[in-house]
């Protein structure tokens, strides 16, 4: 009874947990961005932030870096004060990525892809859908 009074569940399309458990009364159904042989990602609670913040917008909250550079999800843009600036949110998130010791590998992949995209676009971060923002990125 408790679990239909005290809980809210977010289910992602294709996540095979609520598929065999109890979901409980109260749920939203949210999409899943993964391959369809790999639903086993859509259980994924970094992934279904992302899809939170993509479909809701984020606010004044930071939107996590593998939001665009794990899971494909468009670059947020920076609104400072009312007005929109294009910040290389890549590059962002590698430098933030190396000052909070975050793992050689994942801060060099991010390095590379900001290089990679900083290259092709001219550093410019392109707009979400929803104009999500973002203050910081974690």
């Amino acid at each position: 009874d408790d679990l239909n009074t005290l809980t809210f569940n977010v289910i992602p399309a294709m996540d095979p947990v609520p598929m065999v458990d109890d979901k409980a009364t109260l749920y939203q159904n949210i999409k899943c961005t993964a391959e369809a042989s790999d639903f086993i990602s859509c259980h994924d609670l970094t992934r279904s932030l992302c899809e939170l913040q993509y479909t809701c917008g984020s606010g004044n909250r930071p939107v996590p870096c593998e939001c665009v550079l794990k899971y494909g999800y468009p670059e947020p843009s920076q609104k400072t004060r009312g007005t929109t600036q294009q910040t290389a949110f890549i590059q962002t998130c590698a430098d933030t990525c190396s000052k909070a010791g975050g793992s050689t590998e994942k801060c060099g992949r991010w390095k590379t892809e900001a290089n990679k995209l900083g290259a092709q676009e001219g550093g410019s971060a392109s707009n979400s859908k929803n104009g999500d923002m973002f203050n910081e990125v974690v």
